[in-house]
């Protein structure tokens, strides 16, 4: 190992999704806490010279936007000659985004295709953020037990070239390749179908990303480290033994995790409409000072043109019944407002119920609670709908 820190080079001229200073910072700073340095490659054109001190460049999914035929062979020349090279994508691959990364990576066995990975069994609340278990042992998945990658296109893996993780058979495509690397030489490529899973707030929360990223990043760089028999093998092991029951607790985590997330989104409903009812005393409290300051001044108005015998306009507010009638169109609109809220959560819940995605007695629960919060609110307009039709007629 070098005395020397690795270097890693953030490409930024290719209007890429994942960059340093936004949805790479937490990857950034994580990479900085192992020992590595971390740059943003800024440059319009990518030239040799400036990749000569580079142990890594990464390429965090292009956006509309190809590198120039000039530019890819000084990458491919760059990891022939040692290089650490990370490219990412995202669903719908090359075609989707508009970019050419597979023109840099076929060179070395590994292609972005034209798919998007789903699957409605391993996931992590959605069937776009699927959980991969099929992970091959290799020094970047040391200690790595599964991986979050949400949002990817598939891989297709060819000649030297090896699958690192590949989606289960459930999903869609099934038995797909999402992560791949290939090695010419000492120089080491790595294809990832999705940015997202380095990305701040999203993948890089789950541990397993986490520890795979810092892997990467060594093993790119050429700091190879074996993995441990003693902790991949056996936790590998376990996992066949116990597949069957491993998988619906995977399933059962996601699922808890998503209820507790709809258990505090319901929650939340209910403690908005609390604040509303604060506020609609508050207002009422504020309406019934203005009727009673105008009640007032009509007083005042009333007894000064008896005494001094001039006339003061005294309908200097809306009379009780006009303001009575706003008071009560505004309520309808705050209520209407609120109907459509909860309504939409209710279909929300049930179409996750109707896919099966979520148990039945948390679905029972949350439907109790909303369906009577749906009756409240209907009387409530009722009734409003009843006094306002009542002034309207007077």
């Amino acid at each position: 190992m070098s005395g020397r820190r690795k270097r890693i080079l953030f490409d930024q001229t290719q209007n890429e999704r994942g960059r340093l200073e936004s949805t790479y910072s937490e990857l950034g700073q994580l990479l900085r806490d192992n020992d590595f340095d971390v740059e943003a490659y800024t440059e319009f054109m990518i030239l040799a010279k400036n990749l000569k001190d580079a142990d890594v460049m990464i390429f965090g999914c292009p956006n509309s936007s190809k590198v120039r035929p000039a530019e890819i062979d000084v990458l491919q020349k760059y990891v022939k000659n040692g290089g650490g090279l990370m490219l990412l994508s995202l669903s719908g691959g090359d075609r989707g985004l508009m970019n050419n990364m597979s023109k840099i990576s076929g060179e070395f066995g590994i292609t972005f295709e034209n798919t998007a990975v789903k699957d409605d069994r391993n996931n992590a609340g959605l069937p776009t953020m699927p959980i991969i278990k099929h992970i091959a042992t290799h020094p970047v998945t040391e200690d790595v037990l599964d991986l979050l990658i949400p949002s990817a296109c598939s891989l297709k893996v060819s000649g030297k070239a090896a699958p690192i993780a590949i989606t289960s058979e459930t999903a869609e495509p099934g038995n797909a390749p999402v992560i791949a690397i290939a090695e010419v030489g000492k120089g080491r490529v790595m294809c990832i179908g999705s940015y997202e899973v380095f990305r701040k707030g999203g993948g890089l929360k789950h541990k397993g990303n986490a520890t795979f990223a810092v892997n990467s990043f060594r093993w790119l760089s050429g700091d190879v480290q074996m993995a441990k028999p003693s902790t991949v093998v056996k936790e590998q092991e376990r996992e066949e033994k116990k597949k069957p029951q491993e998988e619906t607790t995977g399933d059962s985590s996601a699922s808890i995790e998503f209820e507790k997330t709809m258990k505090r989104l319901v929650n939340a409903v209910f403690d908005l409409q609390k604040d509303i009812s604060k506020v609609k005393e508050q207002v009422s409290n504020v309406d019934n000072n203005i009727e009673m300051l105008r009640n007032q001044f009509q007083d005042f108005a009333e007894k000064t043109q008896q005494q001094l015998g001039i006339m003061i306009p005294s309908k200097q507010f809306k009379t009780p019944e006009e303001n009575k009638s706003a008071s009560i169109e505004a309520d309808l609109k705050a209520l209407r407002k609120e109907m459509k809220s909860v309504e939409d959560l209710r279909k929300h819940i049930e179409k996750r119920h109707t896919s099966g995605a979520m148990p039945e007695d948390a679905y029972a629960e949350q439907v109790v609670k909303l369906d009577a919060q749906i009756k409240n609110l209907k009387k409530k307009i009722d009734a409003k709908e009843t006094d306002l039709a009542a002034l309207s007629e007077q």
